[in-house]
């Protein structure tokens, strides 16, 4: 659209309040339906006697489902729109969850995390571009920060009430709820505004309309017509993923590919198994519980001072500093002395940096494109990243399998980290080079 279209309102208005506090709480609810697995999965595998290895693919099952779910629902967001496709997300999200639920064999358990994994991969990257678009140019990246509160947010609450379904039932309890509460939310999202962005590309006889309700409620003074440079034949799906090789994004569409590639290589593999790794080098289950909670605790600070810092200083710059300090925190914990107290600092450090660094890399990569091709932008680099997302617990678990020590699993997936940073503070070169300011 253009500067007119886009522009915020002097302050944030209670619209956008709620919709970002909905948003929110959506996201709580896919940290729940990908997250609860790994708190659940001791009784999984005590249940059917599975071994590391298949755990570890369970565990990737639903990353899998994401990576594909981004790379193709996320482009068909620029055609039929984010709320769309936001609720296509919300069904297959919570048909996942009652397949997993009633699975009599392995296969099908992973057939039903896959198929969450799809619903929740095109949610992601629809709701992460619509709470940038919805939020405008000033409030983005501490919108983006707060929205993705949500993840982390869900995933510690799933510690407590995975333990709770657990005690009252089995794990089949667990998808349950997951399944309603992914189809609670379709009717929530229906009452949420479209993306202005895509109204005004989309060619809808009543675009203006609906443009004019939504800025009449951010208090925005109404448009006459839409504007010229946007009332053109939308681009195909194909074209909008070749524009993202062309000479003016190539450049930062590997680098962002990359950083999302190790960093979820490095997140996921923490997120799934800290709370296995803590009970296998000898604490209890609770203690491995509490570690898993504490590492998404923590990090809901981290993201709130990203998002701090991001008012002043690029995402890009701040993100590579995080993950500098992610790498090192995580080869201290690899060496910490095996004293509960001690631990826990620093896993509570790891989170911060952790979910810090994930929320840089989701402020960044909304402004390396424009509208016409943000969604596709966004869905692919979240969904070739799920790559490393799968590969994570996957290698984790074969590593465990053949006898490495849990410990020594720390200074292997620090490495990612580490050269995530490297990239994401390549990507800020890069972007400095074409806007000095």
């Amino acid at each position: 659209m253009s500067e007119k279209t886009q522009s915020a309102p002097t302050g944030i208005t209670s619209y956008q309040v709620w919709a970002l506090v909905a948003l929110t709480f959506l996201n709580m609810q896919d940290g729940f339906d990908i997250l609860a697995i790994s708190y659940a999965a001791n009784a999984i595998a005590t249940n059917w006697d599975i071994s590391r290895g298949a755990l570890g693919i369970v565990l990737s099952a639903s990353l899998f489902g994401m990576m594909i779910g981004a790379m193709t629902l996320s482009p068909l967001a620029d055609k039929f729109g984010r709320r769309t496709i936001t609720v296509v997300g919300l069904i297959l999200s919570g048909i996942g969850m009652l397949i997993a639920m009633s699975a009599g064999s392995i296969e099908l358990l992973i057939a039903g995390r896959v198929i969450t994994g799809l619903g929740i991969g095109g949610i992601l990257a629809s709701v992460n571009t619509l709470v940038a678009e919805f939020a405008g140019e000033k409030y983005r990246s501490t919108a983006i920060a707060i929205f993705q509160l949500g993840f982390p947010m869900g995933a510690f609450l799933s510690g407590f009430l995975v333990a709770w379904l657990l005690d009252i039932g089995t794990w089949r309890h667990v998808f349950a709820f997951g399944a309603l509460s992914s189809f609670i939310f379709i009717p929530i999202v229906l009452l949420l505004p479209e993306s202005m962005e895509y109204l005004a590309k989309s060619g809808k006889p009543d675009a203006l309309r609906r443009i004019n309700n939504i800025r009449a409620k951010l208090r925005q003074p109404a448009l006459h017509a839409l504007p010229v440079a946007i009332d053109q034949p939308r681009s195909s799906m194909l074209a909008n993923i070749l524009t993202l090789f062309n000479r003016e994004y190539a450049l930062r569409t590997a680098l962002i590919w990359a950083s999302f590639f190790l960093l979820l290589t490095t997140l996921y593999f923490m997120l799934s198994w800290i709370p296995k790794i803590l009970v296998d080098t000898g604490f209890t289950e609770a203690q491995g519980n509490q570690g898993g909670r504490l590492i998404n605790l923590v990090g809901m600070l981290g993201i709130v001072v990203m998002g701090v810092l991001s008012l002043r200083v690029q995402s890009p710059l701040v993100t590579s500093v995080y993950l500098v300090m992610l790498a090192g925190m995580m080869f201290l914990l690899s060496i910490t002395p095996l004293e509960i107290s001690s631990v826990l600092i620093v896993i509570g450090l790891i989170g911060f940096f952790l979910h810090g660094s994930m929320i840089g890399l989701y402020a960044t990569v909304p402004t390396l494109y424009p509208a016409s091709i943000r969604a596709t932008g966004t869905g692919w680099a979240i969904g070739l990243s799920r790559f490393g997302a799968v590969l994570g617990p996957a290698m984790a678990g074969y590593l465990l399998e053949a006898g490495w020590a849990p410990r020594n699993l720390l200074q292997v997936f620090a490495i990612p980290a580490g050269l995530a940073a490297v990239t994401v503070f390549l990507l800020w070169q890069a972007q400095r080079r074409v806007n000095p300011s």
